[in-house]
Protein backbone atom coordinates (compact mmCIF):
# COMPACT_ATOMS: atom_id res chain seq x y z
CA UNK A 1 0.00 0.00 0.00
CA UNK A 2 1.64 3.26 -1.12
CA UNK A 3 0.06 6.55 -0.11
CA UNK A 4 1.34 10.07 0.47
CA UNK A 5 1.90 11.52 3.91
CA UNK A 6 1.39 15.27 3.87
CA UNK A 7 3.33 17.11 6.55
CA UNK A 8 0.97 18.75 8.99
CA UNK A 9 2.77 21.06 11.36
CA UNK A 10 1.20 21.11 14.77
CA UNK A 11 0.99 24.44 16.55
CA UNK A 12 0.26 23.86 20.19
CA UNK A 13 0.93 26.01 23.19
CA UNK A 14 0.66 25.85 26.91
CA UNK A 15 1.32 28.35 29.69
CA UNK A 16 4.85 27.04 30.13
CA UNK A 17 5.91 29.77 32.52
CA UNK A 18 3.81 28.30 35.33
CA UNK A 19 6.34 25.84 36.74
CA UNK A 20 7.78 24.86 40.07
CA UNK A 21 11.12 26.39 40.83
CA UNK A 22 13.93 24.36 42.32
CA UNK A 23 13.22 23.63 45.96
CA UNK A 24 15.68 24.59 48.66
CA UNK A 25 16.64 21.26 50.20
CA UNK A 26 19.61 19.61 51.72
CA UNK A 27 22.25 18.76 49.10
CA UNK A 28 22.38 15.27 50.59
CA UNK A 29 20.36 12.94 48.29
CA UNK A 30 17.63 10.88 49.87
CA UNK A 31 17.66 8.00 47.37
CA UNK A 32 20.06 5.12 47.92
CA UNK A 33 21.85 3.39 45.05
CA UNK A 34 19.44 0.47 45.53
CA UNK A 35 16.48 2.86 44.99
CA UNK A 36 17.94 4.09 41.71
CA UNK A 37 18.60 0.52 40.62
CA UNK A 38 15.02 -0.43 41.50
CA UNK A 39 13.68 2.33 39.24
CA UNK A 40 16.14 1.45 36.49
CA UNK A 41 15.06 -2.18 36.52
CA UNK A 42 11.38 -1.24 36.57
CA UNK A 43 11.78 0.94 33.48
CA UNK A 44 14.06 -1.57 31.76
CA UNK A 45 11.50 -4.37 32.13
CA UNK A 46 8.33 -2.39 31.47
CA UNK A 47 9.32 0.50 29.19
CA UNK A 48 12.36 -0.78 27.34
CA UNK A 49 12.33 1.71 24.46
CA UNK A 50 12.28 4.71 26.77
CA UNK A 51 14.96 3.09 28.90
CA UNK A 52 17.14 3.21 25.78
CA UNK A 53 16.15 6.86 25.29
CA UNK A 54 17.28 7.69 28.82
CA UNK A 55 20.81 6.39 28.15
CA UNK A 56 21.56 9.49 26.07
CA UNK A 57 21.02 11.84 29.04
CA UNK A 58 23.55 12.93 31.68
CA UNK A 59 23.54 10.71 34.77
CA UNK A 60 21.41 12.81 37.12
CA UNK A 61 18.88 13.67 34.42
CA UNK A 62 18.78 9.99 33.46
CA UNK A 63 18.04 8.98 37.05
CA UNK A 64 15.29 11.61 37.26
CA UNK A 65 13.73 10.22 34.07
CA UNK A 66 13.89 6.70 35.54
CA UNK A 67 12.10 7.90 38.66
CA UNK A 68 9.22 9.52 36.76
CA UNK A 69 8.83 6.61 34.34
CA UNK A 70 9.00 4.13 37.24
CA UNK A 71 6.16 6.09 38.84
CA UNK A 72 4.23 5.72 35.60
CA UNK A 73 4.81 1.95 35.61
CA UNK A 74 3.52 1.72 39.19
CA UNK A 75 0.37 3.64 38.22
CA UNK A 76 -0.24 1.58 35.09
CA UNK A 77 0.09 -1.61 37.14
CA UNK A 78 -2.82 -0.52 39.32
CA UNK A 79 -5.30 -0.64 36.46
CA UNK A 80 -3.77 -3.76 34.92
CA UNK A 81 -3.32 -5.87 38.05
CA UNK A 82 -6.11 -4.73 40.39
CA UNK A 83 -9.43 -6.47 39.83
CA UNK A 84 -11.42 -4.59 42.48
CA UNK A 85 -12.43 -0.99 41.75
CA UNK A 86 -12.36 -0.23 45.48
CA UNK A 87 -8.85 -1.59 45.86
CA UNK A 88 -7.73 0.40 42.82
CA UNK A 89 -9.13 3.62 44.28
CA UNK A 90 -7.29 2.97 47.55
CA UNK A 91 -4.02 2.45 45.70
CA UNK A 92 -4.53 5.58 43.60
CA UNK A 93 -5.26 7.45 46.83
CA UNK A 94 -1.95 6.20 48.23
CA UNK A 95 -0.04 7.50 45.21
CA UNK A 96 -1.90 10.80 45.32
CA UNK A 97 -0.75 11.27 48.92
CA UNK A 98 2.74 10.21 47.93
CA UNK A 99 2.96 12.80 45.13
CA UNK A 100 1.79 15.55 47.50
CA UNK A 101 4.40 14.47 50.06
CA UNK A 102 7.19 14.82 47.51
CA UNK A 103 6.81 18.60 47.73
CA UNK A 104 7.10 18.60 51.51
CA UNK A 105 10.04 17.87 53.80
CA UNK A 106 8.66 14.44 54.74
CA UNK A 107 8.06 12.35 51.61
CA UNK A 108 6.48 8.92 51.72
CA UNK A 109 9.33 6.43 51.88
CA UNK A 110 9.43 4.12 48.85
CA UNK A 111 12.25 3.56 46.32
CA UNK A 112 10.33 5.41 43.59
CA UNK A 113 9.34 8.30 45.85
CA UNK A 114 12.89 8.84 47.06
CA UNK A 115 14.28 8.99 43.51
CA UNK A 116 11.55 11.40 42.37
CA UNK A 117 11.99 13.47 45.55
CA UNK A 118 15.67 13.97 44.73
CA UNK A 119 14.79 14.92 41.14
CA UNK A 120 12.35 17.55 42.40
CA UNK A 121 14.99 18.98 44.73
CA UNK A 122 17.67 19.07 42.04
CA UNK A 123 15.66 20.21 39.04
CA UNK A 124 12.39 21.70 40.34
CA UNK A 125 10.21 19.14 38.56
CA UNK A 126 6.74 20.65 38.30
CA UNK A 127 3.96 19.14 40.39
CA UNK A 128 1.65 19.69 37.43
CA UNK A 129 3.18 16.81 35.45
CA UNK A 130 2.99 14.29 38.28
CA UNK A 131 -0.59 15.23 39.14
CA UNK A 132 -1.61 15.05 35.50
CA UNK A 133 0.06 11.65 35.15
CA UNK A 134 -1.91 10.32 38.10
CA UNK A 135 -5.18 11.87 36.92
CA UNK A 136 -4.90 10.33 33.44
CA UNK A 137 -3.89 6.89 34.73
CA UNK A 138 -6.80 6.95 37.18
CA UNK A 139 -9.29 7.44 34.35
CA UNK A 140 -10.60 4.29 32.71
CA UNK A 141 -10.36 4.43 28.91
CA UNK A 142 -13.79 3.81 27.43
CA UNK A 143 -13.01 4.53 23.81
CA UNK A 144 -12.60 7.75 21.85
CA UNK A 145 -15.24 9.45 19.72
CA UNK A 146 -12.82 11.42 17.58
CA UNK A 147 -9.16 11.59 16.64
CA UNK A 148 -9.00 14.91 18.49
CA UNK A 149 -9.91 13.05 21.70
CA UNK A 150 -6.96 10.70 21.18
CA UNK A 151 -4.66 13.66 20.59
CA UNK A 152 -5.85 15.35 23.78
CA UNK A 153 -5.26 12.14 25.71
CA UNK A 154 -1.76 11.81 24.26
CA UNK A 155 -0.90 15.37 25.25
CA UNK A 156 -1.92 14.70 28.82
CA UNK A 157 -1.03 11.05 29.45
CA UNK A 158 2.25 10.70 27.55
CA UNK A 159 3.70 14.18 27.15
CA UNK A 160 3.73 14.55 30.94
CA UNK A 161 6.49 11.92 30.97
CA UNK A 162 8.66 13.99 28.63
CA UNK A 163 8.20 17.39 30.31
CA UNK A 164 9.93 16.31 33.56
CA UNK A 165 12.80 14.90 31.50
CA UNK A 166 13.17 18.29 29.82
CA UNK A 167 13.20 20.01 33.21
CA UNK A 168 15.86 17.59 34.43
CA UNK A 169 17.97 18.67 31.44
CA UNK A 170 17.52 22.31 32.46
CA UNK A 171 15.21 23.07 29.54
CA UNK A 172 12.24 25.37 29.99
CA UNK A 173 11.33 26.36 26.47
CA UNK A 174 8.04 26.72 24.62
CA UNK A 175 9.27 25.00 21.44
CA UNK A 176 10.58 22.01 23.38
CA UNK A 177 7.29 21.82 25.29
CA UNK A 178 5.31 21.86 22.06
CA UNK A 179 7.57 19.11 20.71
CA UNK A 180 6.88 17.04 23.83
CA UNK A 181 3.14 17.42 23.34
CA UNK A 182 3.33 16.32 19.70
CA UNK A 183 5.50 13.32 20.64
CA UNK A 184 2.96 12.46 23.33
CA UNK A 185 0.20 12.42 20.70
CA UNK A 186 2.24 10.18 18.40
CA UNK A 187 3.04 7.85 21.31
CA UNK A 188 -0.65 7.46 22.17
CA UNK A 189 -1.45 6.67 18.52
CA UNK A 190 1.32 4.08 18.37
CA UNK A 191 0.27 2.40 21.63
CA UNK A 192 -3.41 2.24 20.68
CA UNK A 193 -2.52 0.89 17.24
CA UNK A 194 -0.10 -1.71 18.58
CA UNK A 195 -2.67 -2.96 21.10
CA UNK A 196 -5.43 -3.57 18.51
CA UNK A 197 -4.91 -7.38 18.24
CA UNK A 198 -4.98 -7.87 22.01
CA UNK A 199 -7.93 -5.58 22.61
CA UNK A 200 -10.02 -7.08 19.80
CA UNK A 201 -9.64 -10.46 21.49
CA UNK A 202 -11.08 -8.83 24.63
CA UNK A 203 -14.01 -7.27 22.76
CA UNK A 204 -12.59 -3.76 22.73
CA UNK A 205 -10.93 -1.35 20.29
CA UNK A 206 -9.35 2.03 21.02
CA UNK A 207 -9.37 3.34 17.46
CA UNK A 208 -11.43 6.55 17.41
CA UNK A 209 -15.04 6.11 16.32
CA UNK A 210 -14.79 8.68 13.53
CA UNK A 211 -12.09 6.65 11.75
CA UNK A 212 -13.86 3.35 12.40
CA UNK A 213 -17.07 4.75 10.88
CA UNK A 214 -15.33 6.40 7.93
CA UNK A 215 -13.69 3.15 6.85
CA UNK A 216 -16.69 0.96 7.71
CA UNK A 217 -14.77 -1.30 10.07
CA UNK A 218 -17.08 -4.06 11.35
CA UNK A 219 -16.04 -4.31 14.98
CA UNK A 220 -18.57 -7.00 15.89
CA UNK A 221 -17.12 -9.23 13.20
CA UNK A 222 -13.57 -8.55 14.40
CA UNK A 223 -14.53 -9.21 18.03
CA UNK A 224 -15.78 -12.65 16.99
CA UNK A 225 -12.79 -13.33 14.74
CA UNK A 226 -9.86 -10.94 15.31
CA UNK A 227 -7.93 -10.58 12.07
CA UNK A 228 -6.70 -8.05 9.55
CA UNK A 229 -9.20 -6.80 6.97
CA UNK A 230 -8.90 -4.25 4.20
CA UNK A 231 -11.16 -1.84 6.08
CA UNK A 232 -9.10 -2.19 9.27
CA UNK A 233 -5.85 -1.64 7.38
CA UNK A 234 -7.26 1.54 5.81
CA UNK A 235 -8.33 2.79 9.24
CA UNK A 236 -4.94 1.95 10.73
CA UNK A 237 -3.20 3.71 7.83
CA UNK A 238 -5.10 6.95 8.45
CA UNK A 239 -4.61 6.76 12.21
CA UNK A 240 -0.89 5.98 12.00
CA UNK A 241 -0.34 8.73 9.43
CA UNK A 242 -1.50 11.31 11.96
CA UNK A 243 1.11 10.12 14.45
CA UNK A 244 3.91 10.00 11.88
CA UNK A 245 3.03 13.46 10.61
CA UNK A 246 3.27 14.82 14.14
CA UNK A 247 6.82 13.50 14.42
CA UNK A 248 7.79 15.03 11.09
CA UNK A 249 6.36 18.32 12.32
CA UNK A 250 8.46 18.14 15.47
CA UNK A 251 11.65 17.56 13.49
CA UNK A 252 10.76 20.26 10.95
CA UNK A 253 9.48 23.02 13.21
CA UNK A 254 10.11 22.57 16.93
CA UNK A 255 13.42 20.70 17.18
CA UNK A 256 15.46 23.28 15.23
CA UNK A 257 14.11 26.04 17.50
CA UNK A 258 14.58 24.17 20.78
CA UNK A 259 17.73 24.34 22.93
CA UNK A 260 20.25 21.65 22.03
CA UNK A 261 20.03 20.40 25.60
CA UNK A 262 16.44 19.29 24.93
CA UNK A 263 17.40 16.61 22.42
CA UNK A 264 17.93 13.69 24.87
CA UNK A 265 14.34 14.02 26.11
CA UNK A 266 12.88 14.54 22.64
CA UNK A 267 14.56 11.34 21.44
CA UNK A 268 11.41 9.70 22.84
CA UNK A 269 10.12 10.25 19.30
CA UNK A 270 12.54 7.67 17.85
CA UNK A 271 10.94 4.43 19.14
CA UNK A 272 7.56 5.72 17.95
CA UNK A 273 8.88 6.70 14.51
CA UNK A 274 10.68 3.36 14.15
CA UNK A 275 7.58 1.33 14.98
CA UNK A 276 5.33 3.34 12.66
CA UNK A 277 7.79 2.78 9.82
CA UNK A 278 7.78 -0.95 10.58
CA UNK A 279 3.97 -0.81 10.47
CA UNK A 280 4.15 0.71 6.99
CA UNK A 281 6.50 -2.05 5.83
CA UNK A 282 3.92 -4.55 7.13
CA UNK A 283 1.29 -2.93 4.91
CA UNK A 284 -0.48 -1.57 8.01
CA UNK A 285 -1.37 -5.08 9.11
CA UNK A 286 -1.34 -4.86 12.93
CA UNK A 287 -1.58 -8.65 13.11
CA UNK A 288 1.87 -9.08 11.54
CA UNK A 289 3.81 -10.98 14.27
CA UNK A 290 6.96 -8.98 13.52
CA UNK A 291 5.31 -5.85 14.95
CA UNK A 292 5.01 -7.46 18.38
CA UNK A 293 8.73 -8.21 18.50
CA UNK A 294 11.35 -5.90 19.92
CA UNK A 295 13.39 -4.13 17.25
CA UNK A 296 17.16 -3.96 17.57
CA UNK A 297 17.12 -1.00 15.19
CA UNK A 298 15.80 1.41 17.83
CA UNK A 299 19.17 1.83 19.56
CA UNK A 300 20.89 2.45 16.21
CA UNK A 301 18.29 5.05 15.25
CA UNK A 302 18.68 6.72 18.65
CA UNK A 303 22.42 6.92 18.22
CA UNK A 304 22.09 8.43 14.74
CA UNK A 305 19.51 11.01 15.81
CA UNK A 306 21.57 11.98 18.84
CA UNK A 307 24.66 12.39 16.65
CA UNK A 308 22.86 14.33 13.89
CA UNK A 309 20.68 16.38 16.23
CA UNK A 310 17.53 15.37 14.34
CA UNK A 311 15.62 12.34 13.09
CA UNK A 312 14.31 14.05 9.97
CA UNK A 313 15.22 12.05 6.88
CA UNK A 314 13.86 13.36 3.61
CA UNK A 315 14.29 9.95 2.01
CA UNK A 316 11.43 8.71 4.20
CA UNK A 317 8.89 11.06 2.63
CA UNK A 318 6.44 9.15 0.46
CA UNK A 319 6.08 10.55 -3.06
Amino acid sequence: MSKAVVLRLCTVHRPWALRSRSLHRSPQPLAKPSDIEYCRQLVLKNDYDNYLVSLFSPRLAREAAWGVRALNVELVNISEKTTSATAAQLRYGHWKDMISSLYSEQPVQTPVSRVVYDAIGRFGISKTWLRRLLAEREKSIKGFATTADVEKYGERAYACLIHPHLEALGVRDMHADNAARAIGIATAIMNFTRSIPLLLSQGRCDLPLDIITKHKVDLEDLYNQPRSTEQLQEAVYEFATIGYTRLCGVAELYLPNSPKAALPALLAAIPVKTWLERLERSNFDVFDPKLQQRSLRVLWELWKANRKGTWLDTSNYRK
